[in-house]
């Protein structure tokens, strides 16, 4: 398996989006869901995209077609404890297929007989939302009429690690522990115990990578 992208949930049009553009980086697109009361901006790397996500209709992200990814519970991590990150993974073209117990998300937005499998692990809202990718190959490879819509103007390239800060509310589900044995995934314990994540990405023209965290918590002096 290989790492396909990661999300955190914000709130609407948060700081985390002012921080990021600060960065240099170079908003590839953004979308709506209707009917799972949710909004996203994404910025694609070579072989990773990160997903800023808020919710915006309460109705719709609690409906019972939605309800058990628990996208609202996770969008009030700052005072219910749960974990504000999703980690989608592909299978590799290169190895057989690792095998996660899911179950099948149908979002009113996807195309008739299409679903998404979600880990009956991420049940539990303090777990992040894993689930498989619908697609198959990096952005590198689907988007190859946009390069500028990649991070190349800002001399980046591929994602080289993501670092899960874990939070000792919980202990990592076998799901998550799976997707750290076989990815760039790493978990590690949060120091001030608030859960957060770290994405390292290589610079073209230097040894060292940038650093990128999320979500700003209170406090933090973004770079």
């Amino acid at each position: 398996m290989e790492l396909d992208h990661v999300f955190v949930l914000i709130a609407p049009n948060g700081p985390e989006l002012a921080y990021l553009k600060s960065l240099g980086l170079t908003e590839t697109y953004r979308r709506k869901h209707p009917g799972q009361g949710t909004e996203n901006i994404c910025f694609c790397f070579d072989n990773i995209f990160l997903e800023c996500l808020w919710i915006t209709n309460p109705a719709d992200a609690t409906s019972p077609a939605i309800a058990r990814t628990g996208l609202y519970e996770r969008s009030q991590w700052r005072t219910a404890g749960t974990s504000p990150f999703g980690l989608a993974w592909r299978d590799s073209p290169s190895t057989p297929p690792i095998e996660i117990p899911t179950w099948p998300f149908r979002p009113p937005y996807l195309p008739p007989g299409m679903t998404i499998a979600v880990a009956t692990d991420s049940d539990d809202p303090r777990q992040p939302m894993l689930f498989k990718s619908p697609g198959s190959s990096p952005p590198h490879a689907w988007l190859p009429e946009k390069r500028g819509a990649l991070q190349h103007q800002a001399g980046l390239a591929d994602i080289t690690s993501v670092i899960l800060h874990w939070p000792s509310t919980a202990s990592p589900a076998p799901a998550l522990l799976t997707l750290a044995a076989n990815t760039i995934l790493e978990l590690t314990p949060a120091e001030d115990n608030l859960p957060s994540l770290s994405l390292f990405a290589a610079r073209r023209a230097s040894a060292t990578p940038l650093h990128i965290r999320l979500p700003i918590h209170p406090g933090d002096v973004p770079a």
